[in-house]
């Protein structure tokens, strides 16, 4: 397979626990490589700014809260139409 068959992982794909961490963040390169950049790494020397991916195990973990994660406690609201 030559490099211009290959295609892109979808977001995400490949990336491990990366992919849904608060402490990460996609950057892609000005030649569009793409890099995941962990940013607990620059107060927490066990961590490596560009991990290897897959990272399937980190201390630094924290999962990011989703769109509508945090709003279980409030009460729902009365739909108008």
């Amino acid at each position: 397979m030559t490099l211009e068959e290959r295609r892109p992982a979808p977001d995400g794909a490949g990336v491990g626990l990366c992919a849904t961490c608060a402490h990460a963040r996609r950057v892609t390169s000005a030649r569009r490589s793409v890099f995941w950049l962990c940013g607990r790494a620059a107060t927490d020397p066990r961590l490596t700014r560009y991990p290897r991916l897959p990272v399937l195990r980190c201390p630094g973990y924290e999962r990011a809260a989703g769109p509508d994660e945090g709003r279980a406690s409030e009460a729902p609201r009365e739909w108008r139409p």
